[in-house]
Order: C-alpha cells, then sequence, then structure tokens
C-alpha cells in the first residue's frame, strides 16, 4: 500500500502539534505545582501568625484579669470564739492513744543481674571443631587406684598396738 507525500506531512505536522501540545501541557503542570508549593508555603505562615496572636491574646487576656479578692481574715475576736469550742474537743480527743508515725526504710537499690554466658549458642563450626579435637586427641588413661588392703607394716600407726 502505497502512501502519498501528502499523508506524510500530515502525518507529520499531526505529531509535531501532538508534541507541541505535550510540552505545553507539562509547562502549565510545572506552573500549577509552583502554585501550589506557594499557596501552601503563604497558608502555613497564616497558620503561624494566627497561633502566635491567639497566644498573645491568651496572655494579655490573663495579665488583664483581675486577680480574685482573698476572703478576709475574722478578727481576733472571732478567731478566739472560733477556736474555744475546737480547743473543747481537742481536750476530749487528746485521751485516744497517738498513733506513732512508722518509719519507713528507704528501697534498696536494685541488684545487677548475674552475667549471661559469654556466647550461649556456639557456631556449628565451633562446635565442629571441639567433636573433632575431641576425636583425635588420646583417649584419658584411668587414675591409677590406691590398693584396696594397704599393706601394714612396722612404721604404720595401725601396725603398733
Amino acid at each position: 500500500m502505497a502512501t502519498s507525500k501528502a499523508l506524510m506531512q500530515r502525518l507529520q505536522s499531526d505529531a509535531a502539534k501532538a508534541e507541541a501540545q505535550a510540552v505545553a501541557a507539562k509547562q502549565r503542570v510545572r506552573a500549577a505545582k509552583a502554585e501550589l508549593k506557594r499557596t501552601r508555603k503563604l497558608y502555613k505562615a497564616e497558620k503561624k501568625a494566627a497561633k502566635q496572636a491567639r497566644k498573645k491574646f491568651a496572655a494579655a487576656r490573663t495579665a488583664a484579669r483581675k486577680p480574685k479578692p482573698s476572703p478576709r481574715k475574722p478578727s481576733r475576736v472571732a478567731q478566739d470564739a472560733v477556736r474555744a469550742p475546737a480547743a473543747k474537743a481537742h481536750a476530749v480527743k487528746s485521751k485516744a492513744p497517738k498513733r506513732v508515725p512508722v518509719s519507713r526504710k528507704p528501697r534498696r537499690a536494685r541488684q545487677p543481674h548475674a552475667a549471661a554466658a559469654r556466647d550461649p549458642m556456639r557456631s556449628a563450626a565451633d562446635v565442629a571443631k571441639s567433636v573433632i579435637e575431641r576425636l583425635q586427641s588420646p583417649a584419658p588413661s584411668p587414675a591409677p587406684e590406691a590398693p584396696a588392703d594397704p599393706v601394714v607394716g612396722k612404721d604404720s600407726p595401725e601396725g603398733n598396738p
């Protein structure tokens, strides 16, 4: 199937247009991303400013508040009148046995645990090496036994009664 020269030119121009549109779209995406980044920065700055303003407002509000008036202390006469019945009641209560404060011992310092085995899990190579060494070493000779019936001679204390 033969393609005409006009069709080839049209396809080539369509490809160039599509390429130009792709480049333009890429530029628009980059511009949108940059705009989004600027908007996010502005949002964060405004949020921070609002938080600082709230803090300043709270500090100013607490500074501007008038302190609550403290209750007035009763006069000396009123204090004596209040204390008199309490003193009588205290005298009655004083007959009860007083509790002796319990002295508490301070807690003992925690003792460190005994050190764990240096290497609880030996590698297979270490185990194999120790087995080979044990097999290649000569068998241990039995220890000479002491005679069951010792010879009693003149020099022994058992021989001289």
